[in-house]
């Protein structure tokens, strides 16, 4: 009976500290797999580094070796949004960009790597949990996925079963499992598609993840995108604010891509001249992108002003423009 009383208590504790932390995007697509989790709102910081991403199935390892801080709204002082972060299931391994570390790779996500055994394009779980059992109570949070073939793995169904156990995912009243996982196409999800959290309050069933075509790792999703948009490809502001004291020699672009395309960046001066030209950057894959620019790689000496940036969109046979500028303050 004690042991009983001091389980029960070790779950709700877990519960308490952790029942904010929430599974937010799934790539299973792609050369490698990833998933973002994020924070409620009303969370003002908490370290996720000892918990695990997994599927559970093979060997798994817990988030990194040292602390990982999300908020529950993002602060200014960080390279990344802090809302978020994203574990790339990699045997090659990368480098932890923990508190400690920071954005190691400049890319505006925090991103963590995993050795732990990838994830199944047909019939698939993923979980949040204190360890990598899903049989002691620890799940924090779980979704299930599946291509809906009519025969459901049955070792993905024994971890949807202990899930449910725990209050973490509907119990399921179909004969067949996969009829209570969330859609991704027959095929499975393709390079660039997820599953992509929805706005509403978790409900621990398949209506909380919808299938987009947009990836957006380290980023709000995109859900609602209206079909039928015309623009391959956009920029997320008509300026790029950039001070040689703070930015630490990177100007960054960021697009929205619609479909997948190639760009090319120009830069000029306030006479017209070409001051930089990138190379084409091909196959960017619908969702956020951020392109860094190095500020030594830009002709001539750069005074205060304003510089208009030419973004040029490639893609099936088309070509979209876009000019933005780049205002340089110096003090």
């Amino acid at each position: 009976m004690q042991k009983i009383i001091i389980t029960t208590l070790i779950i709700i504790s877990v519960s308490r500290c952790y029942g904010q932390i929430l599974i937010n995007e799934i790539s299973a697509g792609g050369s490698t797999d990833w998933v973002e989790i994020k924070v409620s709102e009303d969370v003002s910081a908490i370290d996720i580094s000892g918990l695990f991403v997994t599927m559970y199935y093979g060997s798994n390892e817990k988030i990194a070796g040292s602390p990982v801080t999300l908020r529950g709204k993002d602060i200014p002082e960080t390279p990344y949004d802090d809302r978020f972060a994203v574990i790339h299931f990699s045997s090659s391994g990368g480098t932890d960009e923990t508190d400690a570390a920071g954005d190691i790779n400049g890319n505006g996500v925090r991103d963590l790597y995993c050795n732990n055994y990838g994830l199944w394009n047909t019939d698939c779980v993923v979980s949040i949990d204190t360890d990598d059992d899903p049989a002691n109570g620890g799940i924090i949070d779980f979704a299930a996925f599946s291509n809906r073939d009519g025969s459901v793995n049955s070792t993905i169904a024994g971890y949807m079963k202990y899930a449910s156990d725990s209050g973490e995912w509907i119990t399921c009243s179909s004969a067949n499992p996969q009829d209570c996982m969330t859609y991704i196409g027959e095929n499975g999800m393709n390079s660039y598609s997820t599953l992509s959290r929805k706005k509403a309050a978790d409900t621990n069933s398949p209506d909380d993840f919808i299938l987009t075509q947009y990836s957006t790792p380290g980023r709000d999703n995109i859900v609602n995108h209206i079909h039928g948009n015309k623009k391959t490809a956009e920029p997320l502001s008509d300026r790029i604010i950039y001070r040689p004291d703070r930015e630490q020699g990177i100007i960054p672009v960021k697009i929205l891509v619609h479909k997948k395309c190639s760009v090319k960046i120009r830069i000029f001066n306030a006479a017209g001249s070409g001051i930089y030209s990138s190379d084409l950057l091909r196959e960017l894959t619908p969702g956020f992108h951020t392109l860094n620019i190095r500020a030594s790689e830009l002709k001539g000496k750069l005074l205060t002003g304003l510089y208009p940036v030419k973004l040029e969109f490639y893609a099936e046979g088309r070509s979209d423009k876009s000019t933005i500028y780049l205002v340089l303050l110096r003090r």
